[in-house]
C-alpha cells in the first residue's frame, strides 16, 4: 500500500492541473500599452461522440461559448473595478454585434490582428475550451439525446491567448487542464482565472 500511494498522488496531481504558460519576452511592456481588450467568442468543443446527435451537440457548444465569453468578461471587469487589473474589457454584446455586422460568423482562418482593428481594441482574447460535459442545463441536454453516445473523458481543457493589435503577435498564452467537476461556466472561469492570476499580464501592480 505504501508503494502504491506515491503513484496515486502523482496521478492525482497530474490530473488536477497542467498549466504551461507562454510569455513573449516583451509581454509585460506590450500589455502595459493596452487600455481596452475584447474577448472573442470561444471555440467550445464538447467531447461527446454521437454522429446522429451532431446538431444538438453543436447547438450546445454555441450556448457554452456564449456563457464562457460572458463569464470571462464579467470576471475581468470585476477585477478591473476592484483595481486588481488595469485593463478594461469590451462588452460582449458590443463585440458580437460588431462581428455580426461585418459578417464575421466564424473565427476560423481570421487574423486576430484584423479582428482587433475591427473591434477598436488594443488586443483580443481568443480561447479554445474542451469540455468533458455540458455546463449549461447539462441534465436536460443528456435527456434530449435520442441515441447512444460515447462517454466523455473527465478532463476539461482551456487554451487562452492574447494577441496584440500593433504587432499582430500572440504575446501571452495559458493552457489549463483539470480533472475537476464544474457546474457552470462561471465556476469554470473562476477556477481558470484563479490559476492564471499570478501569470496574467494586466495586473495593476505591474503597470509602470
Amino acid at each position: 500500500m505504501k508503494k502504491i500511494l506515491p503513484f496515486l498522488l502523482v496521478g492525482i496531481l497530474a490530473l488536477t492541473s497542467c498549466e504551461p504558460v507562454y510569455k513573449a519576452t516583451n509581454f509585460q511592456q506590450t500589455a502595459n500599452t493596452h487600455r481596452l481588450i475584447a474577448v472573442l467568442p470561444p471555440k467550445v468543443i464538447i467531447e461527446i461522440k454521437s454522429a446522429k446527435e451532431a446538431a444538438a451537440i453543436k447547438k450546445q457548444e454555441v450556448i457554452e461559448s456564449e456563457r464562457f465569453q460572458s463569464a470571462l468578461v464579467n470576471y475581468l471587469n470585476a477585477n478591473q473595478i476592484n483595481n486588481k487589473i488595469f485593463i478594461k474589457t469590451q462588452n460582449p454584446e458590443e463585440t458580437n454585434k460588431i462581428l455580426t455586422d461585418n459578417n464575421v460568423t466564424s473565427l476560423a482562418g481570421r487574423s486576430y490582428q484584423d479582428l482587433a482593428v475591427l473591434l477598436g481594441v488594443d488586443a483580443v482574447v481568443s480561447s479554445r475550451v474542451s469540455l468533458a460535459k455540458p455546463l449549461t442545463n447539462g441534465e436536460a441536454f443528456f435527456t434530449s439525446l435520442l441515441t447512444g453516445y460515447a462517454a466523455p473523458s473527465k478532463i476539461t481543457t482551456v487554451d487562452l491567448s492574447l494577441t496584440d493589435k500593433v504587432s499582430g503577435k500572440m504575446f501571452w498564452n495559458y493552457n489549463w487542464q483539470t480533472g475537476g467537476t464544474f457546474v457552470s461556466a462561471e465556476k469554470l472561469t473562476n477556477s481558470l482565472m484563479k490559476a492564471a492570476a499570478v501569470r496574467f499580464p494586466y495586473k495593476t501592480k505591474d503597470l509602470k
